[in-house]
């Protein structure tokens, strides 16, 4: 029995091995995270010897790296197609808070351990996960100075801390669902996070009170629908 899963180990190529064994390395790291994570449990999933995963990998570090790298960069690419597209400041944002939600829910177990462990890292998959979220958020720094200089924003912003504000709000808000058993219903959350964050960014000019008990509303929308 061993012989013969020896045997088809050999047989399979080395571009499926590695398909294979980056596959189970997602799984692993999402289950365990970093710390916890090991070749030898990555190589007994992937159903090859752990001096497989050597010859096709670096080690722990670089499948980590390669993890994260094809978790992010059909968002990337997704991202930067969506926003060419759509038309408008806000309508641009609200695609980009939609989609970053669907991301939590996509793989849960990735988004917290980049969250969680890997952003505040200064070795060497910290550094790539900053350069890669870095490509992740620019279509939104993109979107939020388009709308500054076309009239849709309020001049006085400063896009990087506008960016910074969605995207962290948006972590923060699906917090207790990324790191425990809450629940999350991301279409209902769409509407509300995206009102909250163009209620005090658009140009349009509105009477004081009117704006402040809109965003008021939205609020407690946004608190209704992310709960305790």
């Amino acid at each position: 029995m061993a012989r013969e899963r020896t045997r088809r180990r050999a047989r399979r190529p080395r571009e499926q091995r590695e398909r294979e064994i980056l596959a189970a390395a997602r799984e692993v790291f999402s289950e365990r995270g970093s710390a916890g994570a090991s070749v030898a449990e990555i190589a007994r999933r992937a159903d090859v010897a752990e001096a497989t995963v050597y010859q096709c990998f670096s080690g722990k570090q670089d499948l980590l790296v390669r993890v994260l790298r094809a978790f992010y960069e059909p968002l990337i690419a997704e991202v930067e197609n969506g926003v060419r597209q759509i038309h408008g400041a806000a309508n641009r944002l609200r695609f980009l808070i939609a989609r970053h939600l669907e991301a939590f829910t996509a793989d849960r177990g990735l988004c917290r351990l980049v969250i969680r462990e890997l952003r505040a890292d200064p070795g060497a998959h910290g550094r790539a996960v900053r350069e890669l979220n870095r490509r992740y958020t620019s279509p939104a720094l993109e979107a939020i100075e388009a709308g500054i200089r076309d009239g849709e924003l309020r001049a006085d912003l400063v896009p990087a801390t506008i960016r910074d504000l969605i995207y962290g709000g948006i972590e923060h808000a699906v917090w207790g669902y990324v790191a425990g058993g809450a629940s999350i219903d991301v279409p209902r959350l769409v509407d509300p996070l995206a009102d909250a964050v163009l209620a005090g960014i658009e140009a349009r000019p509105r009477p004081a009170e009117r704006a402040a008990d809109r965003l008021e509303r939205i609020l407690e929308r946004l608190e209704e629908r992310i709960g305790p």
